[in-house]
């Protein structure tokens, strides 16, 4: 992968699991959203609105148990959204609006560590 980031390319030979938080927000990116983002488990946030992402949502960013927020509004995306997203019980900020999905918007249930 590359990245230019204020004029410096960057060339990732893959993408590191441990960051925290991916805002590829605005950035005219197309195409699917790979399955391979549920393998970055020490997520917390990930932004990919305002871009062109279509086809499905992957189930498997029902993996990313330390999600906290997740936005993907204004693309292409179509289909359901993932109902395991339901079970991140860190997950307290999810838009999805401006793209093309059907169904229900997953609840987040919390259970009480008392």
């Amino acid at each position: 992968m590359e990245m230019v980031n204020k004029g410096v390319e960057t060339r990732f030979e893959r993408i590191r699991q441990d960051f925290k938080a991916i805002d590829l927000s605005e950035n005219r990116i197309y195409g699917k959203i790979p399955e391979s983002t549920g393998f970055l488990k020490a997520l917390c946030l990930l932004n990919l609105s305002g871009n062109a992402f279509t086809s499905d949502i992957p189930r498997s960013l029902a993996n990313l148990t330390n999600l906290e927020a997740l936005d993907f509004s204004s693309n292409k995306l179509s289909g359901q959204i993932p109902q395991g997203l339901s079970d991140l019980s860190f997950l307290s900020y999810m838009n999805f609006s401006h793209n093309l999905l059907k169904g229900p918007v997953p609840k987040v249930t919390r259970t009480s560590s008392q």
